[in-house]
């Protein structure tokens, strides 16, 4: 009977290898899905903030475009002077201009914006985002009487890789 019992005992006295070798391959399966989880939501999180960064720069874009036609129809210009025929053009908002926004055709200062610590602004150094803005002036013949003058504007700002934002908005003389 005592050599029964001391086979007993020798049997659970601790983890076989085997055991812990189990034990170990499951706390590496539940640490490696946590961690696995962890960098899915820091990616997601980091993409949608560059997915609203680049929205709010495409918005950026179509209110620059505005705010020169409300500042033709102020100085008495014609509303298209200067917005009528945009092509590939980098437009950057300006406080310290007396205009208020940088008119760049060609982008030849740059069609990538940087972040300066308070504003984005355009520069020809490689950027995560870039923004271009096209413009196109044209009379529609509608059946209703009088031709309607309008300017399209489409505005694209990509923000990495398979990263873009695309908007488009037309302006209208109604003044």
């Amino acid at each position: 009977m005592q050599k029964l019992n001391s086979k007993k005992n020798k049997l659970q006295r601790g983890f076989t290898l085997l055991e812990s070798m189990v034990a170990i391959a499951i706390f590496t399966m539940g640490i490696s899905t946590a961690v696995f989880v962890i960098t899915q939501s820091i990616s997601v999180g980091t993409r949608t903030k560059n997915k609203i960064i680049a929205a709010n720069l495409t918005q950026e874009g179509i209110e620059v475009v505005r705010n020169i036609r409300d500042r033709n129809w102020l100085a008495g210009r014609p509303w298209v002077d200067g917005i009528d025929a945009l092509t590939n053009a980098c437009l950057q908002w300006n406080s310290d201009n007396v205009a208020g926004f940088f008119i760049d055709t060609g982008c030849i200062s740059g069609a990538n914006l940087s972040f300066d610590g308070a504003h984005y602004v355009q520069t020809t150094s490689p950027a995560q985002f870039s923004r271009t803005v096209d413009t196109q002036h044209f009379l529609d013949n509608e059946p209703n009487p009088g031709d309607i003058e309008r300017v399209r504007i489409s505005v694209i700002t990509t923000c990495g890789a398979n990263c873009s934002v695309t908007a488009e908005d037309y302006l209208y003389n109604w003044k």
